[in-house]
């Protein structure tokens, strides 16, 4: 009776590309949350409001006593969702409004970590352009991609200096800068990760809220050469959990990822992907501030090979952040 109490708003929805990802992932939350027992209300966001099935509605009308953003891009990811719900006074699940907005800037995220001893790709943000001759003495494949997007929406693996316009172009088309990397050969993983002072491996209390690698998943493109939308989304990957990887090297990458999270102040269910270099260096390539929770993507793969029930997950969530 606790839980059906508590009304939490599960926020779907968007202004970016990833709206109907990010739906897929609202109606994941939502039905782990009504399995957990809390009375909940899953609220769309489009370019003309908030809507509670056909209902235009205001977030504070709606008795909300948490709230779960899987807004994935545009504004639930960026930290505009964030800060609007601090105004509102509503506690939430995604991290605050500095470390949201961080996250979401490939560029600025990869110099601070990178200043904190995590191993990056080299890369260099730009407005527009610049031309095939600032590319001279960079190592091919390259990878151009929005610096403030997601779900490998325009992003391209460039071969050859020819194909940079049409890349940038690609890329510019979501809005904003346009951040170049060199690319890593080897092989691509993401870890996800969780903060709580529940030990969820050994059903222990901790102390105090501690982040806890939830597994790692081993990423296997099958046409297009790299995790793009369609190899996310339509089935042209291969994903492994756990990741074929030493264990040793599933260590490394697990503290890297908590060790990631505590050093970005991060909150909620992240996603940290990384491409394990030919000298088996897990080089970090992105921090997912709001990681998909549909059918397809990676998070829910990880809880399952855990044993871990996502209601449970967060009704743990929920709780903890009330108990604030």
């Amino acid at each position: 009776m606790e839980n059906a109490q508590k009304t939490i708003v599960v926020l779907a929805g968007g202004f970016s590309s990833e709206h109907h990802i990010s739906v897929a992932s609202g109606k994941t939350a939502f039905d782990a949350f009504v399995s957990a027992g809390f009375t909940t209300l899953l609220v769309i966001l489009t370019k003309e409001g908030l809507f509670l099935e056909d209902r235009k509605v205001h977030l504070g009308e709606l008795n909300a006593d948490y709230v779960f953003n899987c807004i994935h891009g545009t504004p639930g990811e960026d930290g505009h969702m964030s800060g609007f719900l601090k105004v509102l006074n509503l506690p939430h699940s995604t991290c605050d409004t500095f470390e949201s907005a961080l996250t979401f800037s490939k560029s600025q995220c990869n110099q601070l970590l990178q200043l904190g001893g995590f191993t990056v790709p080299r890369g260099r943000l730009f407005h527009s352009y610049p031309g095939e001759e600032v590319f001279q003495e960079w190592k091919f494949p390259l990878f151009v991609k929005p610096n403030s997007s997601g779900s490998s929406f325009g992003v391209s693996k460039v071969d050859d200096s020819k194909q940079l316009e049409a890349a940038f172009e690609y890329a510019l088309s979501e809005g904003g800068s346009v951040l170049v990397e060199e690319g890593v050969l080897g092989t691509e993983v993401g870890c996800g990760v969780l903060s709580s002072t529940f030990d969820y491996s050994t059903g222990m209390r901790l102390p105090k809220a501690t982040a806890q690698a939830i597994a790692i998943t081993e990423i296997v493109p099958t046409e297009a050469g790299f995790f793009d939308y369609e190899a996310k989304y339509e089935g042209k990957s291969q994903e492994i959990t756990p990741a074929r990887i030493s264990e040793a090297l599933t260590k490394k990458i697990e503290q890297v990822s908590t060790e990631v999270y505590q050093y970005l102040n991060l909150k909620g269910i992240i996603r940290i992907d990384f491409i394990i270099n030919t000298e088996g260096t897990p080089v970090l390539i992105e921090v997912n501030s709001i990681p998909g929770l549909s059918p397809a993507s990676i998070v829910p793969q990880q809880l399952k090979h855990r044993g871990w029930s996502l209601s449970t997950v967060l009704e743990t969530m929920v709780h903890e952040a009330l108990a604030q």
